[in-house]
C-alpha cells in the first residue's frame, strides 16, 4: 500500500513539475512577446532618440511600423528620425532619399489620423526638407502646402510652436523672395499667397512664447530682424542661442548658424 502511495505521489510530483515548467515557458514567451511588442518598440525608439542613437531609433520605429502600419504617432516619430538622419550625412543622394522617405512617412501619418496636428507639421517639415531636390513648379506647390499644413496644425492644436515657426519661416522666405523669381512664379505658376516680414515676426514671437527653449525659433527671428535692418534686435535673439540646449538636430544646426551670425555682427 505504501509503495502504491509513494508511486502516486511521484507521478503527481512529475505532473506538477511539468505544469510548472510549461507555465514558466509560457511566461517567458509572453515576456519576450511583450518586449518585442508595438508599445515596447516605440519606447525603445524614444529612448534611443533621446540618447542620440538615431540608427537604433530608426530600427525600433521601423519594426513598430511593421506591427501597426497605421499608427500616426509612430509614423510621426519615424518621420522625424528620417529628417534628423539627414544631418548625419554629407551625401546629397542619401539626404534626398531620407527626405523622400520622411515625406512618404508623414503623408501616411496624415492618412492614418487626419486630426493629428503633429502629422500635419511633419508633412510641412518634409516639404521644406525636399525643397533642394525638386523643380520650381513642385517648389511652388510645396510652398503653398507648407503654409496650409501649418495652419491646419494650429487649427487642430493652437499650442503647436513648430507650426508657428514654420509659418514665420514661410512668411520670411516669400517676403524676401528675389523679385525676378517672384515675377516668374506669378506668371508661370499663378503666384503665392501674400507674405510679410511683419507676419513672420508675429508668428515667430508666438512660437517663442509657446516654447522659448527652441533654438530654431530665436535664430529664425534673428534672420527676419536682420532682413529689416534691426541688428540690435537680431543680436538679442542670437545671444540667447548659445545658452540653450539643442532639443534635436535642427536646433543644433541653428545654434551653430547663430554663432556664425553673431561673429558677423561683431565685425
Amino acid at each position: 500500500m505504501y509503495a502504491a502511495r509513494n508511486q502516486f505521489f511521484r507521478v503527481r510530483r512529475v505532473k506538477v513539475a511539468r505544469v510548472v515548467c510549461l507555465f514558466l515557458t509560457l511566461l517567458a514567451f509572453q515576456v519576450r512577446a511583450n518586449e518585442d511588442g508595438f508599445e515596447s518598440l516605440v519606447a525603445k525608439g524614444d529612448l534611443a532618440g533621446k540618447k542620440g542613437d538615431l540608427a537604433a531609433a530608426l530600427k525600433a520605429y521601423t519594426a513598430a511600423e511593421k506591427l501597426e502600419a497605421a499608427n500616426s504617432t509612430n509614423l510621426c516619430a519615424l518621420t522625424k528620425c528620417f529628417c534628423d538622419l539627414m544631418h548625419s550625412t554629407s551625401s546629397p543622394e542619401l539626404q534626398q532619399e531620407l527626405a523622400r522617405a520622411g515625406l512618404q512617412c508623414s503623408e501616411a501619418a496624415v492618412r492614418a489620423d487626419p486630426r493629428n496636428a503633429t502629422s500635419h507639421i511633419c508633412v510641412a517639415i518634409c516639404y521644406a526638407k525636399n525643397f533642394p531636390y525638386v523643380d520650381n513648379r513642385t517648389k511652388v506647390f510645396y510652398s503653398r502646402s507648407i503654409k496650409a499644413e501649418s495652419e491646419r496644425a494650429i487649427e487642430l492644436d493652437p499650442g503647436q510652436d513648430v507650426a508657428y515657426y514654420l509659418l514665420g519661416r514661410w512668411n520670411y522666405g516669400v517676403a524676401n523672395m528675389n523679385l525676378l523669381y517672384r515675377g516668374l512664379v506669378r506668371i508661370i505658376y499663378g503666384g503665392l499667397p501674400s507674405a510679410s516680414n511683419a507676419e513672420a515676426i508675429k508668428d515667430l514671437k508666438r512660437a517663442i512664447a509657446l516654447n522659448p527653449r527652441r533654438i530654431i525659433h530665436h535664430e529664425q527671428l534673428a534672420k527676419v530682424y536682420l532682413a529689416i535692418g534691426e541688428k540690435e534686435l537680431a543680436r538679442h535673439e542670437l545671444e540667447k542661442c548659445p545658452g540653450l540646449k539643442p532639443l534635436d538636430e535642427d536646433d543644433a544646426e541653428a545654434q551653430a548658424e547663430a554663432a556664425k551670425e553673431l561673429a558677423t555682427l561683431a565685425k
